[in-house]
């Protein structure tokens, strides 16, 4: 089957966790097409040289500095994100028209579709953790019309103990008999190796606040004790910042799946790819999340809730007390098959 395979640009989290799904695809026999855009086409294309892709913008989002002027730049901005998405799926269904495929599967991507062709949406927000119930309900609302002209919407996560809480359960408005629950997905697996990192601090995420992040971690790093390392996601050369801290600008996926197994603690963002990494790896870990990203906040303390893992805001952050606290709660199990998530995939598209 020719299958095109749309990956959603904000944040690369998106094109990791579709990574085993597009592998197992080819494996399979069938013919990917790659449709994303910014740092998610780049590192598919990266992945898998041989796809054919096609670059199609999909959401104008910049997320702000502070925290509060997040959702009134969504509002201003909400006519020039609409434009973007009816402008995007009318391009793609005229590179449908030119590649005819015969299934569509887009990771969060609204504007990927036909609706006269089996259309599978991966998608674990379909509830926005915004303060106001009134505005996590529009919410659902949104998503009920954006998700209709889909043929199944595939969760990346558990029906029981799941890792994404109240944004894909116990849902209004959408019809709960599309949704499938497919378990977590991952590019990584638990390879069995020594914890002999003490710390592994990832860097990652939109700006301007990834700078910001990085910032106030190189401010406290020289204070720690034990053997370090720093990833922060951008395509240089590696560092070295001392005796016991390791900088590296950028790592393959490889060289990230083995540092992680080699961790006993990890602090980063709380995004919902991280997680999924975690929970398929294992070990402890603590969580920045990023400000105005209601998401990160709410999968962070949902976790603390839970007494997986700690958090901490990132005005409030101190080093040293994120360390401690990721140690004080149980951490993720790990050892998790993400052959599981994907076979259930294949099931429910095929």
């Amino acid at each position: 089957m020719k299958i095109a395979f749309g990956v959603c640009s904000l944040g690369i989290g998106h094109a990791t966790r579709s990574m085993p799904v597009i592998k197992k695809l080819i494996e399979e026999g069938h013919e990917v097409v790659l449709v994303s855009h910014g740092r998610s086409l780049a590192l598919l294309k990266h992945e898998f040289p041989e796809l054919k892709s096609y670059d199609l913008e999909d959401y104008p989002i910049r997320y702000t500095e502070k925290a509060h002027q997040f959702f009134p730049y969504m509002l201003v901005n909400t006519r020039k994100i609409l434009k973007n998405m009816i402008n995007a799926h009318a391009e793609f269904l005229r590179i449908d028209s030119k590649e005819n495929f015969d299934l569509i599967i887009s990771d969060s991507r609204y504007d990927v579709f036909n609706r006269f062709k089996p259309s599978y949406l991966i998608i674990h927000q379909l509830r926005i953790m915004l303060k106001m119930a009134i505005l996590r309900g529009g919410t659902m609302f949104y998503n009920h019309y954006m998700t209709k002209f889909f043929t199944k919407i595939l969760v990346p996560d558990f029906e029981d103990e799941s890792l994404t809480g109240e944004m894909a359960h116990n849902l209004r408005f959408i019809d709960e008999s599309k949704v499938e629950y497919i378990g977590v997905l991952s590019p990584f697996r638990h390879l069995g190796l020594e914890r002999d990192i003490d710390l592994l601090i990832s860097i990652s995420g939109p700006e301007p606040q990834r700078t910001i992040f990085e910032n106030k971690i190189m401010s406290e790093i020289d204070s720690l004790s034990g053997k370090v390392v720093v990833t922060l996601g951008k395509p240089e050369k590696i560092e070295k910042k001392s005796e016991n801290v390791e900088i590296y600008t950028y790592l393959s996926s490889e060289e990230r799946e083995k540092i992680m197994n080699r961790a006993k603690v990890l602090i980063s963002r709380s995004g919902y790819s991280t997680i999924m990494d975690m929970y398929v790896i294992g070990g402890k870990a603590a969580f920045v999340p990023t400000p105005g990203q209601p998401e990160q906040k709410y999968l962070a303390k949902y976790l603390q809730d839970r007494g997986i893992s700690g958090y901490m805001e990132q005005d409030e952050m101190n080093l040293q007390e994120l360390i401690d606290m990721a140690k004080r709660y149980r951490g993720f199990e790990g050892n998790y098959d993400v052959d599981k998530s994907v076979s259930r995939i294949l099931e429910v598209v095929f």
